[in-house]
């Protein structure tokens, strides 16, 4: 999971106008931020705004459709790149750490409260294509001999995504206790050193070290 502006005219006609109102929800969180905060953000009136989208549960599922497209298309060329399997996790959590320093840690309840359909869509996402993702992750390390033979792998992966919604719980990390990128981190670690076979955790101490 989103500095400065990428916009440079006062029209929001651009590919990327989604990208911009994404970053105002990562930071200040879905609920705080307004109509009328998107509309000044992107230098339009609220009129037109409107115009553009019926409503802020519209927009909410515009950013998070657009946001889930090119996190997959990010997501699967990413894995091309890595020459194997602890690799590409390095590779996913180098990309991801700046979104995850900036994210509110309210972004999941404000969805849970308040947008239910977005809140499905990202549980749709995450449960359908990312639980793809690290399941055939599992296997490539499996077949390079770097990851366990000995764990179930659709379980693993089950617990790895929901350990990693577990991270934007303020009941479990309260806002301030830590940052996001340290929970985060943390927990990757965590997680490669369960799965890492004795060649895997080889490679993994001399790629931390």
């Amino acid at each position: 999971m989103f500095t400065p502006s990428f916009m440079t005219t006062s029209s929001p006609q651009t590919n990327n106008w989604l990208e911009r109102v994404e970053k105002l929800f990562i930071r200040y969180g879905i609920k705080s931020i307004t109509m009328d905060d998107v509309a000044a953000d992107l230098g339009i009136s609220k009129k037109t705004l409107y115009q553009m989208v019926e409503s802020k549960d519209a927009l909410v599922i515009n950013v998070l459709q657009h946001h889930i497209s090119r996190e997959k298309a990010t997501c699967l060329d990413l894995a091309k790149m890595a020459p194997n399997a602890l690799e590409e996790i390095f590779i996913i959590m180098d990309s991801n750490s700046q979104e995850m320093a900036q994210m509110k840690h309210n972004i999941i309840n404000d969805l849970q409260k308040y947008h239910r359909e977005g809140w499905e869509l990202i549980q749709t996402f995450h449960f359908e294509f990312v639980f793809k993702v690290i399941r055939e992750n599992l296997l490539r390390g499996r077949q390079e001999g770097l990851y366990r033979e000995d764990f179930d792998i659709d379980i693993l992966a089950k617990l790895h995504l929901a350990t990693a919604f577990s991270l934007f719980d303020p009941q479990i990390f309260p806002d301030g206790a830590y940052t996001r990128l340290e929970l985060f981190k943390e927990y990757m670690l965590h997680y490669l050193h369960g799965i890492v076979s004795p060649k895997g955790l080889t490679y993994l101490k001399k790629k931390l070290s």
